[in-house]
This record gives structure tokens, sequence and C-alpha cells, in this order.
């Protein structure tokens, strides 16, 4: 009974909309995506067939056809037509191109997916994460959450390149399988519950929510969450956590991977870090064969990708000097310098920092108690002051009670050229008032930055491809002398 009412629903419905048409109007029209796949090419098509249909057999989807976006179930929205060619330009300079420039180009012609469909919105999980790329078979990618898209958003353009490495890798793992031994790294620690890793599943106080957090993926030796859902996407987070990152966001991941008792770090009586052994060795076995696996199986030097993939993408999305971006009220406030937790500092100013450590733990071991330096900051709280504060411990105590000690130095900045001059007499509040009780055992330090010009500048020399992740001072009489910290 059911089925014979909405037959004849159907016909009513059909009936009241050819009434409603006139004789001259054309019902014949196909609509791009519903029927028809036709349209009068334009400049967007011509700049397509030039940069990916001619050289490399791309063919680039980016008119509405819900059939290819395989659960049609969901809501996703077509890519805005003005957003083609920028999202398809910055792939073609970030992910291409370097490529091309190591491999040649038939490397790419022979093994880059063959059809891209662009979407404007993300899709929607059940399980509550987001799905921003698709591969079929080696042959399509299908590429989503594109209508926010800014190619001058670093940040965008990665998360697009990361999705791209990503893809790709899997197209070199299946035609060519890295070794078994990768997945024998981590074997028991793959869950098809990966989503179940995110911020604020672990506690209710964000920094021990964010130590749990890290813990659970880096901390076993996985470059991101997604990385523990199986062996196959673990070697392709890897590769493309490396090309897309660049090598110092790599080192950086490594070299912050320490043992925990709550909120701190646990460290014998002179403040030296437990590292987490177990996963820093475990995510650079897992470098060491993806490296070895490009070379062997593909003839590519990573390091040289890498390298490339990275000026690629400074190029077309370039970060902003340093100096413009350090201050109050700007996008970095503050610089930390934490010697365990950084490589590559120079000699000379872990000469200072190190005679002012060794200092306070053997200057008066009755009144300070063998207190050891854990770290050092520079915080630049007004365009003519920066504080130099040096977070000392004491040993006897519980594990992460420490004390501040504020040193004001008076600031002059001429393009980026700082002067730093002791300023005379220092404020005596509590933390000034705990640098008066140290300052005796910190004259190597305080020495290093008094009277001093500093450049004020990224240290991507000094550690390649780290801008936005350290930021630094170079002596501007001696370039031999600097230091820099995380941002």
């Amino acid at each position: 009974m059911k089925k014979k009412l909405l037959n004849l629903s159907i016909v009513a419905l059909a009936t009241i909309f050819l009434a409603g048409c006139s004789k001259e109007e054309n019902l014949t029209a196909n609509l791009v995506g519903l029927g028809g796949d036709t349209w009068t090419k334009g400049p967007i098509d011509e700049w397509i067939s030039t940069n990916y249909t001619t050289p490399y057999n791309i063919e680039v989807k980016y008119k509405w056809d819900r059939s290819e976006l395989g659960e049609i179930y969901k809501n996703v929205v077509p890519i805005k037509e003005d957003l083609v060619v920028p999202v398809m330009d910055i792939i073609k300079k970030t992910w291409i191109d370097p490529y091309v420039a190591v491999k040649g180009a038939d490397f790419m012609k022979t093994y880059t997916q063959k059809q891209f469909y662009l979407a404007g919105s993300p899709s929607y999980n059940s399980n509550g994460t987001i799905t921003l790329g698709t591969a079929e078979a080696g042959r399509k990618i299908v590429l989503l959450d594109l209508n926010t898209f800014n190619p001058t958003n670093k940040p965008a353009v990665k998360q697009i390149l990361h999705t791209m490495h990503h893809e790709f890798g899997h197209i070199l793992n299946q035609n060519i399988a890295v070794t078994p031994d990768y997945q024998r790294i981590t074997p028991g620690d793959y869950t098809a519950t990966w989503f179940n890793i995110f911020r604020g599943a672990y506690s209710a106080t964000a920094a021990l929510d964010k130590i749990a957090y890290e813990a659970d993926f880096w901390g076993k030796g996985f470059v991101t969450p997604y990385a523990r859902s199986n062996k196959d996407d673990d070697f392709v987070e890897t590769l493309s956590t490396l090309l897309e990152g660049g090598s110092a966001n790599f080192d950086n991941i490594v070299n912050n991977l320490f043992v925990f008792d709550g909120l701190y770090i646990k460290r014998n009586g002179k403040g030296v870090y437990e590292q987490n052994i177990d996963g820093r060795s475990k995510l650079l076995r897992k470098k060491a064969i993806v490296i070895a696996y490009m070379k062997d199986s593909w003839g590519i030097d990573l390091a040289d990708l890498q390298a490339k993939t990275q000026a690629a993408i400074e190029a077309n999305s370039p970060t902003a000097d340093f100096n413009s971006l350090l201050g109050p009220a700007k996008t970095y406030g503050t610089i930390t310098i934490n010697p365990q937790k950084l490589t590559g500092l120079s000699a000379k100013f872990l000469a200072a920092y190190n005679t002012a450590n060794t200092n306070m733990q053997t200057g008066n071991t009755t009144t300070l108690k063998s207190y050891y330096i854990d770290n050092i900051s520079l915080i630049f709280t007004t365009a003519n002051k920066v504080i130099l504060r040096v977070n000392f411990m004491d040993p006897t105590a519980a594990v992460g009670v420490g004390f501040n000690a504020d040193f004001d130095y008076n600031v002059t900045n001429v393009n980026g050229t700082v002067t730093m001059v002791y300023a005379a007499p220092q404020p005596t509040t509590t933390t000034y008032g705990n640098a008066r009780l140290v300052e005796t055992y910190l004259t190597a330090l305080t020495t290093y930055f008094n009277n001093q010009q500093f450049n004020i500048r990224w240290v991507d020399d000094i550690v390649p491809q780290s801008k936005s992740i350290f930021g630094g001072l170079v002596k501007t009489a001696d370039p031999t002398s600097y230091l820099f910290g995380t941002l």
C-alpha cells in the first residue's frame, strides 16, 4: 500500500513540475555534476592543462561531482573556483617541483596520482575526526577543506603539503615496500582508536594534559597520533613529517622527550634531566629506515629533498623577519633557552651559562643549598626593556619547586640590532630580591649580555629549517657568539 502511494506521489510531483514549464524552455540541458560533465573551458582549465595535464598527465577536477567523494551521504561543499589555481600552484611548487629537482619529471609522471578532486569543506567522521584527504589505489587523491586556504598562511600550506606527502608515500610504499623491520620498532602500540589521542582527553589541568598527550604518541615513538593507526600510516606519517616539517622540527621533537614526574621532568640532584631513551630511540630508528628506504629504493637523498621542500615552502609562504615579530604585544614576547633541550648553542654562550651554573652549585652550599640553573628566558616587556629571567632550583626540595631571579636590561633597538645595558638601580620586588641573593654567582651570565650589541634574527643558518621554532640573538661584533631558544 505504501509503495502505491509513493508511486502516486512521484507521478503527481512530475505532473505539477511539467505543467509549470512553458514549451519554450529547454528541459534537456545538463548540469555539471548532475548528469553533465561539460562546460566552456576557461583560464582555470588552461592553467591546469599547462601545469598538470600536459607535463604529468594529471587531471584536476574542481566542478561539483558528488560521485567523486565516495561516501555520498556526507555533506561536503565544492571548492571556491578562485582558490583552485592558488591551491594547485602551491602543491606544484612545494610538492612536485622539489621531487622533480631531485629525481626528474619522468619519476613524477610515472608515480604520481593521475586525478585530483578538490572540495571546499572537510569530511566529518562519526568518531569525531575529520578527513582532509584520501587516496584511491594510488591513482586518485581527494583534497578537502580548501575553502579557507590562504597561500600566505604557512600552517595551511604545510597542512596540504603533509597530506600530499602522506598520500604519495603510500604510492611509493605500495610499489616498493619498506622493510618489515620498520613495523617491528613499535609493534604493540598500534591502535584502531588512535583518534582518542587529542588535547583535553587526559586531564583538566592543561599542563598535565599536554604532557600526557605528547607521551601517548611522541613518547611511544610515533610522530603523530595518526601514525599509531597502523604500520603503513606510521611509515608515511614519518616520511611526510620529515619533509613537510623539516629537520629542525623532527630533531626538536626528539630532543624534548623526557621522563616526567607529574608536571616536572625527573632529574638528578644537579639538575640533569632524565631522557625518554626509549621514545627517542624509536623515533630515530624510524627516521634512519625512512632515509635508507628513499635512498636504496628510489635513489633519493632525503636530506636533499627535505632542504628543497623547505626552501620551496619558505619561498612561497615567507616567514616575516624575526625582529618584526619579537616584542611586547607581538607574536613572540619571550625566548626560552634551555641547553638540555637544544643543540647548537654557541660555545661562548655555553661557557658563560655553565660557569654561572657551576658557581651556583658550589658558591654557598649552606645558604643556597647548591641551587642550580634550570633554564633562562629573555622577556621583552616594553620597547625599551628586556628581563633576563634565571629560573633556578633547590635540589633538596620537591621536584619542580623553583625560583625566578629577574635582571633588568635597558634596550635600544635599531632595525633589529639591540644594545643591552644592565639597568641601575634594579627593582626590589620578590623576583628581583632573588636576583640580589644569587647575582654574585651569575656574573659570567649577566656580563655576557651587559653592554653588548646583538642582531635579533632567525638562526636557520645555524640550525637549518628552524624558522618559527627557534629565534636568536647573535653578537654583532662576534658572529661565533650567539644564543637561541624556543618561542
